[in-house]
Parts: C-alpha cells; sequence; structure tokens
C-alpha cells in the first residue's frame, strides 16, 4: 500500500501534528508514504518531519493550476493506492489535478469551515466566504471519492452545508499520545516556575491555540480583565500562560494589553513551543474560549495532561469533554461567564483534582493515539481493496 498525503504546509496547526504522529504509526506498519506540501513554514513540524527522513516535496510556487498539474505528475509518478488531502487549499488542488491523472481521493474534514460565526470576524470577506463555499460545494462531486470528518459535529456541518451524502463521509477522530510528563508534572512545574518567575504555589491556568480570531483570545482577556479588578484575592493565586503563534487576532490582542497593562505581570506570552505536553502538565487548568472548532486537538492534548478544562459551550466540544465531570462550559464569547466558571476552579482545589481524574480517564477512553491509527489503516485497506 502506498499512501500520498497533501497538505499546505508542515506548520503548528492540529491538523498538521496529527498527520505526523500518523505517518509515524503508518512506517512502523511498513506503509509506504510521501508528502506534498504548498509551502515552507519556519514554525511547526517542518524541521522535525524532515529531520525523521519522511520523504517531502515542496511544491514549485506557482499558480492554482501548476500546483494542481505537479500534483498530478507526482502521482502518476508514485501511484498511490490512496491520495489523502488535508485544509482547503489543498484539497481544491488535488481536486483539480483529477482532471490529469486517475486516483483515488481522500479529504480529511477539520472544521465547521462555513460556521455563520467566521462572519463575525471583521478580516473576512463575506464574498470571500460564499465564493469559496460555492466553488467547494460545486468541485465536491467529481473531485472527492470520500470524506473523513475528525467529529460527528463536523459531519452533520458539511452534510448541512454543503449537501455531501452520508455514504461519502466518515467520522474518525484524531488521536494524541499520552503525556510523558504526568509522572514528573512536580519537576516540570518547578522547572517552568523558575523560567517564567512563577510562585510555584500559584493555580496555573493555560491556554494553546494560534492567535486567531476563531480562538476567541479577546473574551478569555475580558475575563482575566474582571476577575483582576473585582476579586483581588483570587487573581493574586492566579498566573497565566498563552502558547501558540501570532497571527490575524494579534493586532486585537495587542491593543487590549495596551489598554490593560497591568494585566500584563502575570500573563506569560510565550509564543510557539515545541514542550507544550511538558507545560501542560505543569499546568493547573487548561482554557478553551473558542467561538468554533472541528475538535480542538490542544483540549485532547489538556486531557491527556490530566487537566480539568473550560471551554466554550460549542456542540463539538460535548464529543470531546464531559459535561461537568472533567469540564465547564461557558456560552461562546460570555466573558462574565467566563470569568465565573475560571473562578469556580481556582477556588477549589478538591474540584480542580477531581476533574483532573474525569480528564484522564476520558482521554484514555477516547483519544488514544493507538486506538485511532488503528481505524486510519483500516479505512485506507478498505479503499485499496
Amino acid at each position: 500500500m502506498k499512501i500520498l498525503f497533501v497538505q499546505d504546509s508542515l506548520g503548528t496547526g492540529g491538523a498538521e501534528r496529527s498527520n505526523a504522529n500518523l505517518w509515524y504509526y503508518l512506517r512502523k506498519q511498513g506503509v509506504a508514504l510521501m508528502i506534498a506540501v504548498l509551502e515552507h513554514r519556519k514554525e511547526g513540524i517542518e524541521k522535525e518531519i524532515l529531520g525523521e527522513g519522511f520523504p517531502v516535496i515542496f511544491l514549485k510556487k506557482g499558480s492554482f493550476l501548476s500546483n494542481s498539474r505537479e500534483i498530478a505528475a507526482i502521482i502518476e509518478e508514485y501511484k498511490p493506492t490512496v491520495v489523502h488531502s488535508t485544509l482547503i487549499r489543498s484539497n481544491l488542488r488535488v481536486r483539480l489535478a483529477k482532471m490529469f491523472a486517475s486516483f483515488y481521493h481522500v479529504e480529511s474534514l477539520v472544521n465547521c469551515t462555513y460556521d455563520p460565526i467566521r462572519l463575525k470576524d471583521p478580516r473576512v470577506s463575506k464574498i470571500g466566504f460564499y465564493l469559496y463555499k460555492y466553488i467547494d460545494y460545486f468541485s465536491r462531486s467529481e473531485g472527492v471519492d470520500h470524506s473523513i470528518a475528525i467529529t460527528h459535529e463536523v459531519e452533520k456541518h458539511y452534510e448541512r452545508q454543503l449537501g455531501v451524502p452520508g455514504e461519502r463521509l466518515s467520522v474518525i477522530y484524531r488521536g494524541r499520545d499520552e503525556n510523558p510528563y504526568l509522572g514528573s508534572s512536580t519537576v516540570s512545574r518547578m522547572k517552568f516556575s523558575a523560567e517564567l518567575g512563577i510562585n510555584h504555589h500559584k493555580v496555573v491556568l493555560i491556554h494553546v491555540g494560534r492567535q486567531e480570531f476563531q480562538k476567541g483570545h479577546l473574551y478569555l482577556l475580558q475575563a482575566l480583565q474582571k476577575i483582576y479588578v473585582e476579586n483581588a484575592t483570587a487573581w493574586n493565586k492566579l498566573a497565566v500562560v498563552f502558547c501558540g503563534r501570532r497571527g490575524n487576532a494579534s493586532p486585537d490582542i495587542d491593543a487590549f494589553l495596551e489598554k490593560h497593562p497591568a494585566l500584563r505581570s502575570d500573563i506569560h506570552w510565550l509564543g510557539h513551543r515545541h514542550d507544550v505536553p511538558e507545560l501542560l502538565a505543569a499546568s493547573d487548568v487548561f482554557v478553551f474560549p473558542s467561538l468554533y472548532e472541528g475538535l480542538g486537538g490542544s483540549l485532547i492534548e489538556a486531557q491527556a495532561a490530566a487537566l480539568p478544562v473550560v471551554c466554550s459551550d460549542i456542540p463539538v466540544f460535548h464529543e470531546v469533554v464531559n459535561v461537568n465531570g472533567n469540564a465547564l462550559m461557558f456560552p461562546v464569547a460570555d466573558a462574565v461567564a467566563l470569568a465565573n466558571r475560571l473562578l469556580t476552579l481556582i477556588n477549589d482545589a478538591d474540584l480542580r483534582k477531581s476533574m483532573s481524574e474525569s480528564s484522564l480517564e476520558n482521554f484514555k477512553q477516547k483519544f488514544t493515539l493507538d486506538k485511532i491509527n488503528r481505524e486510519m489503516l483500516e479505512f485506507y485497506k478498505m479503499r485499496g481493496e
């Protein structure tokens, strides 16, 4: 069996990390694979994947059509059993490649791409939003043989928004490795306390996500500002860590912090980090205020690190966490409710402990990497018959 993966980059996103985990597994199972990407990225997993010796082709800079022709030429030479593309730019190019080569095309559906809340982002063009949707709709029927949604909510989204028939859709969750630092979390905590200048007795609140509108950073900052102003006792117990590269929401984040400079002293902006699993194991509470998601890979990693969760109440998260078991939810974009949920956990160590145990159990039941990878391999075998 030979599989060609096509994706936008080897960057920092959850889709890239999930695919990388799958590649390691497939290689161990003796599956031949090749990876084609549209562009280089300085931040992310590119250095790792190249260092591990995976065969990677970087497409030449060019037009949409030239990219598609190059992909078709790779397919003609490599003759894969399955071509698996991820993310919309790559998906569309692989669909067009069907004009120049014959192959079985599988797409990953990793987000609720056409959620109307995206139109509230001032940087999203309404014309562009609907143009992409129509292109997606009209190119899908001939260009895609099967799609893998990463949650049932994403599956329903594409059935509703684009009319994708159920027989051409499957659902396979994304998985993650077990956190290797759980047994030495105290050591990790002392390490990062020293690095960041945090009193190790504080309640460490961590968020992991690139600085994009989707991730809801501003609502978290508003909640933190509310705690700072109205509950000094709780604020003094708290240290906050943000991980994730800069993105389209960074100017708004910068402007908020300029307006509220007092928040800066207890908030640590770490940017993109390669040691996120250890940072998670060293923390106390994970917060995820996303406006929409396909799954939320960081949310799985947080549960693997046995962290209690505070997250927005969007339908997909009901598949990922146990509401009131290991997660407290709040209405989307409601900073006041978010602040209240955070205060509940900041002030209740026993609740944090019980939710921590529930998080780890939920991870083991649903999202262990071996289970997910076996499902993917079985899927490929069925398509290759």
